[in-house]
């Protein structure tokens, strides 16, 4: 079972001292998000604005690369770029969730001649998806949330074509809907793709999916499952 951590928590969130804990633990697989700043800086982070990290409110697609870095994670930690990330580790896989439209140019330029075989770039605009897709006809992505429900709902047969490796990071449920059903798990088995199921914190959520076909969980607290 692949273990994946959830923005390098239980370290500080989205940090290079959480991924760096994490890699200690033993870790290797990598789950993060992404935001744009003002002047085209990739930066690991959920939520578009930095006030729940910072007490702040500022959106980082309103600051510059430096102005950001005035603004310290709990008030001690740096911001990580992408970059930073990407130079410093090289896990079995690092899932990446374009958070914002203003990053998804300033990524296709930074993947530009990059090994990304262990990557696998996702986004909750399938929109997004779709540019990545283009973009980089190789690069693994995440299904798009059209794709799950497709799948889900017996009509994966609908999937337009992709010759690229596409992976489920799904929920257990979404909005009251089962996905983890019979239907998902036969179609993703029977077409190798792998599922990583978010975010499992808990031994009671775990037991209640560790009798499926299901390739990783993804969690706030990697410590209860290695």
């Amino acid at each position: 079972m692949q273990i994946w951590t959830h923005r390098g928590n239980p370290g500080p969130e989205n940090t290079i001292e959480g991924f760096s804990k994490a890699w200690l633990d033993g870790i290797r697989f990598f789950e993060t998000d992404l935001h744009c700043t003002s002047d085209g800086v990739l930066v690991l982070a959920h939520d578009s604005d930095i006030s729940r990290l910072t007490g702040v409110q500022r959106k980082i697609r309103d600051l510059t690369w430096n102005e950001l870095r005035k603004y310290k994670i709990q008030g001690q930690f740096n911001w990580t770029t992408l970059d930073e990330l990407h130079n410093q580790f090289k896990p079995d896989r690092i899932s990446l969730d374009i958070k914002s439209k203003e990053a998804v140019k300033p990524f296709l330029d930074w993947a530009g001649g990059k090994d990304l075989e262990h990557y696998v770039v996702g986004s909750f605009s399938a929109k997004r998806v779709v540019q990545v897709r283009n973009a980089y006809p190789q690069l693994k992505t995440a299904l798009t949330p059209k794709e799950v429900l497709l799948i889900a709902t017996g009509l994966g047969h609908l999937l337009p074509e992709h010759r690229a490796e596409r992976v489920a990071m799904v929920p257990p449920r979404f909005n009251g809907f089962k996905i983890l059903n019979q239907s998902f798990i036969s179609f993703c088995s029977k077409n190798k793709i792998e599922i990583n199921v978010w975010t499992i914190n808990s031994q009671e959520e775990f037991d209640l999916i560790r009798h499926l076909e299901i390739n990783g969980i993804i969690t706030d607290k990697y410590h209860q499952f290695i």
